[in-house]
């Protein structure tokens, strides 16, 4: 009898821990669910001798610009750059217990994101507190997108892109 007890536990306890994974997708959209402002947002190009850094946050309207997630997954990433007008691009968000990753729904909403430099899909860290998320990544940025009278030409620049969000809201706010 102890014998079938012990097995028991012991399948009992690989149950348990395997559904423990830290990266599990299956983390609650509540958590992160909220409204973030861009704290961070540069472009460092590869080449720094060529092209100075593109701190695009500079010119972002802060009040027309945000990243809301909802939690039943949708995500809408709205901006202005200054003297333009106001740009929506929805979203796909997932989370894990340490990252949150948002995927533009069209190639419509990804070329909207690429006027700020964002990629179609990027993945950003969650800060302990869950308050802030971040990120760092090489990719290839199209510039002229972002400034075509500035860049004119310069579609696919690689380079390190950074992202900090910081929570301006959240559910029950």
């Amino acid at each position: 009898m102890p014998r079938c007890l012990l097995c028991a536990l012991a399948l009992l306890a690989v149950a348990v821990l395997g559904g423990c994974d830290t990266d599990n997708p299956s983390s609650p959209l509540e958590e992160v669910q909220g409204v973030y402002a861009f704290t961070e947002l540069r472009f460092d190009p590869s080449q720094p001798q060529v092209l100075e850094d593109v701190i695009v946050h500079e010119r972002l309207v802060q009040s027309n610009t945000s990243i809301e997630i909802f939690g039943a997954g949708p995500a809408l990433i709205r901006f202005q750059l200054e003297g333009g007008p106001t740009v929506r691009a929805d979203a796909v968000a997932t989370a894990t217990r340490s990252t949150v990753r948002l995927t533009a729904e069209t190639e419509q909403d990804a070329a909207r994101l690429a006027q700020i430099l964002l990629p179609p899909t990027i993945t950003l860290s969650r800060s302990t507190d869950g308050d802030r998320l971040s990120g760092d990544f090489m990719t290839t940025a199209n510039l002229q997108a972002y400034d075509p009278e500035l860049y004119g030409g310069l579609v696919a620049q690689p380079g390190t892109l950074t992202i900090t969000l910081d929570r301006a809201t959240s559910r029950g706010d």
